[in-house]
Parts: structure tokens; C-alpha cells; sequence
């Protein structure tokens, strides 16, 4: 399927590794020239750029009002333009709610959720002038589903949900889209050595992890990729405000097979 991305271009943050350069990767196998942008893997995001040929690598934390702004001009510079916003970088804390510390917890609050607010304010009055733009947020199966000692990670996420239903709102008169893609359990560099543990304890976990997906597997980058590469397209111009969980059918079932 033609996603009509030739000639777009696009923002992707947290792009150097995992999710962030499936994302990469399925947008510019669509066409679009990609601005990759990462705080702590520039050099892979550099790499990524030269390989792909239609992209180019950009620091900037998200957290951070004035990076997002300085960084956004400079992709404009480049481009002429940015058609597109998808806002994956995030980091978590695994620790409960009353044992996270106030510096966690604002971090994970201001990474993920600020992180979208923050790039999303940057790049929107220019689609609002243009009378188009796609932007999408990545969001998780945890906004919706709590997960023991991710306290502030799933507060995150459950914020950018109603982020994105809020923006889709005030930016529909203006042709301008605004959706979440909610992954389920990906297999990224993070966990990776789980699920290819042979320890008894690692694969009860394993097992455990899997009776919870009607799909029976853990899902890959890719599959995210291909999800926002949907959202991003000149083919999806009526959905917005969506959350669309890409997870195997976990949320569908909502409980644990046995």
C-alpha cells in the first residue's frame, strides 16, 4: 500500500534505538525524509541517518522546552518543513508510587508526558498555517492497565491518552490528526535478555508474560513501526484522537489465559 509519505517530513524522537528506529525505519521505507532525534544515542542515530540516506540525526532532550524548540528550527532549516511528529522517546523508573523519589518521578513525568507537550507545541502552529500534520504519540498498554513498581510510568502514559484525545480536538478544525499508538509487550534491547533467559525463574516470567496475549508472542518493533507509518499517512485523515493498541490482543482479553 502507497501511505502517500514521499515528500513528507518527519520528527522522531527517541529514534536512535528500538521502537524509535523501527519507527525511523517504516517511515522513510514509505518515503519520508526523517529527522531522528535522540538525547543519549546520537551515534546511533547518526548511523541510522547515513544508512538510510533520507534522514539526518539531531540531539535534543524532550524534557527540556528550549532543546525541543532549538531542535525543531534546525530540522526546519534543513527540511523546509515538518509534516509529521511522532513522539516515542520515554524512560521509566520501576519502583511503586511511594518509593519513587520526587527527582524519578518528575523525570519520567517530564520525559514522557512534557516530552509530547513540549514537541507537539513546537511543530503545531506551522501545520495549523499549512492546514495539515500528523502527529503521534506512543503511548502504552499501561495507560490503560496498571503494572506493580511502574507507578510513574503508567501515570505517563495514562496522561498522554487524554494528551492526545485533548489535541486532536483543538487541532481538528485545522487538518491536523492527532493519535496514540499503545504498544503491548515488544521485545526491545531492554528486555531481550529475558525472553532469551534460560533461568527457571526468567522463564516462569517468560510464560507468564505470554498467557496474557491471545497472539501467543511478543511483539516486535516492527510491529509498532508499521502502526505509526498507518497513523502518519495521507490515508488515515478522518482518524484522530484514537489510542490504537498494538498488542497481540492483550487489552482485548484482559486476562490472563490458563
Amino acid at each position: 500500500m502507497d501511505l502517500e509519505l514521499a515528500g513528507k517530513v518527519a520528527i522522531v524522537t527517541g529514534g536512535g534505538r528500538g521502537i524509535g528506529r523501527a519507527i525511523v525505519a517504516a517511515l522513510a521505507a514509505e518515503g519520508a525524509t526523517v529527522a531522528i532525534v535522540d538525547r543519549d544515542n546520537v551515534d546511533r542515530a547518526e548511523a541510522l541517518a547515513a544508512e538510510l540516506g533520507q534522514a539526518a540525526a539531531f540531539r535534543a532532550d524532550v524534557s527540556r522546552s528550549d532543546d525541543v524548540a532549538a531542535m525543531v528550527e534546525a530540522v526546519t532549516q534543513r527540511f523546509g518543513k515538518v509534516d509529521i511528529l511522532v513522539n516515542n522517546a520515554g524512560t521509566l523508573s520501576r519502583k511503586s508510587i511511594i518509593e519513587d523519589s520526587y527527582e524519578d518521578w518528575d523525570r519520567v513525568l517530564r520525559t514522557n508526558l512534557y516530552g509530547c507537550y513540549h514537541c507537539a507545541r513546537a511543530v503545531a502552529p506551522a501545520m495549523i498555517a499549512r492546514g495539515t500534520g500528523r502527529i503521534v504519540n506512543i503511548s502504552s498498554i499501561h495507560g490503560r492497565v496498571a503494572k506493580a513498581a511502574m507507578g510513574s510510568y503508567c501515570t505517563s502514559k495514562a496522561a498522554i491518552d487524554m494528551f492526545t484525545k485533548q489535541l486532536a480536538v483543538e487541532l481538528a478544525p485545522h487538518g491536523v490528526t492527532v493519535n496514540a499508538v499503545a504498544p503491548g509487550t515488544i521485545s526491545t534491547e531492554i528486555n531481550l535478555p529475558l525472553y532469551k533467559s534460560t533461568a527457571p525463574a526468567d522463564v516462569a516470567l517468560q510464560q507468564a508474560t505470554l498467557k496474557k496475549v491471545p497472539m501467543g508472542r511478543i511483539g516486535e518493533p516492527e510491529d509498532i513501526g508499521r502502526a505509526v507509518a498507518f497513523l502518519a499517512s495521507g490515508k488515515t485523515p478522518y482518524i484522530t484522537g484514537a489510542i490504537l493498541y498494538v498488542d497481540g490482543g492483550y487489552i482485548a482479553e484482559g486476562t490472563p489465559r490458563l
